[in-house]
């Protein structure tokens, strides 16, 4: 049995944590962020790797950052061959890269030196990539710049959004690496640095970037729409209502009718606006405080009317 410490604190890392469980690999602890409010009441809720540690009985540490005064020792304590690191959310300090004995393996969900950053999944759906895939590496000092071990490549399909490609990328991940922890202990295998071509970034969205850009054309509206969905949100305003779409489909006009924004149709088949070049049809839409709605039951609430604009001009 392999000695692991496992970081990792959202959903996406979930996959990672299971595959570990039954494996010669199963954590000895889990290190996970601080539980953060959530919901309408704002009630601290623990990270999904925090319940899914403690339901099958490993010793989970919290931690907000690597300054706190026993964290190394503690670590260390626990005589580790590997670090498993997986959508933590915090920068390992040289130091703390020095305490396991084999390696520090991340794997992150991109074809580095692709997408380094945050964001990998959404900055691939936002840019029209036809594929993608997951990574492990080494980690070094340098953000996500570390030499890797193994990759996996998967398509994009040109309707999911960042939440559907991030589930799948998770699973893929997973696999990977318990592959890769194997391969280091029964082959020696040994990390590849990465080449200094095709560095590409991608840092954490915020709020405001999900405010459509009707401007574009369809194609890089559908990619937006789908990008931002479910995080940060595509959004657009109706007056001074704010809206969000969390599903489109690019559209192509034989002639253009009116400025980026416009509605030309609006009922039970979508709601058609215009965009600097093509149109897209909004399929399933949510008013503030309110649930997702398809279309039709949407509009059947909240009329959103032909000839009307929609854009960026409401309250920020």
């Amino acid at each position: 049995m392999a000695a692991v410490v496992f970081f990792g604190s959202p959903d996406f890392a979930l996959p990672s944590l299971r595959v570990l469980l039954p494996t010669e690999y199963k954590p000895v602890l889990v290190v996970t962020q601080p539980d953060r409010p959530a919901g309408r009441g704002k009630k601290l809720k623990p990270t999904p790797v925090r319940r899914m540690a403690e339901e099958n009985g490993i010793a989970v540490r919290v931690v907000e950052n690597f300054g706190e005064g026993d964290i190394i020792d503690y670590l260390r304590s626990f005589k580790p061959d590997f670090f498993v690191v997986v959508a933590f959310g915090l920068i390992f300090p040289s130091r703390a890269l020095k305490v396991a004995v084999k390696g520090n393996i991340n794997v992150h969900a991109s074809l580095l030196p692709a997408y380094r950053g945050a964001g990998p999944v959404s900055r691939a759906i936002i840019n029209g990539d036809a594929f993608t895939g997951v990574s492990t590496m080494e980690i070094v000092k340098s953000l996500d710049a570390g030499p890797i071990y193994l990759q996996r490549v998967l398509p994009i399909d040109p309707m999911e959004n960042s939440g559907e490609l991030s589930d799948r990328l998770s699973i893929e991940g997973a696999s990977l690496l318990v592959e890769t922890l194997r391969a280091i202990d029964s082959t020696g295998l040994k990390p590849v640095d990465q080449p200094e071509e095709g560095v590409s970034r991608a840092p954490r969205l915020r709020k405001k970037d999900g405010l459509i850009p009707w401007e574009k054309d369809a194609l890089s509206v559908h990619n937006h729409i789908r990008g931002m969905t479910p995080w940060p949100g595509s959004f657009t305003y109706y007056g001074a209502s704010y809206i969000k779409i969390h599903r489109a489909e690019p559209y192509d006009l034989v002639q253009k009718n009116g400025p980026p924004g416009l509605i030309m149709e609006s009922g039970s088949t979508g709601v058609l606006v215009v965009c600097g070049k093509g149109a897209v049809r909004l399929k399933r839409l949510q008013c503030e405080g309110k649930r997702p709605l398809d279309v039709d039951e949407f509009l059947r609430g909240f009329p959103l009317r032909v000839g009307e604009v929609l854009g960026g001009g409401g309250r920020e």
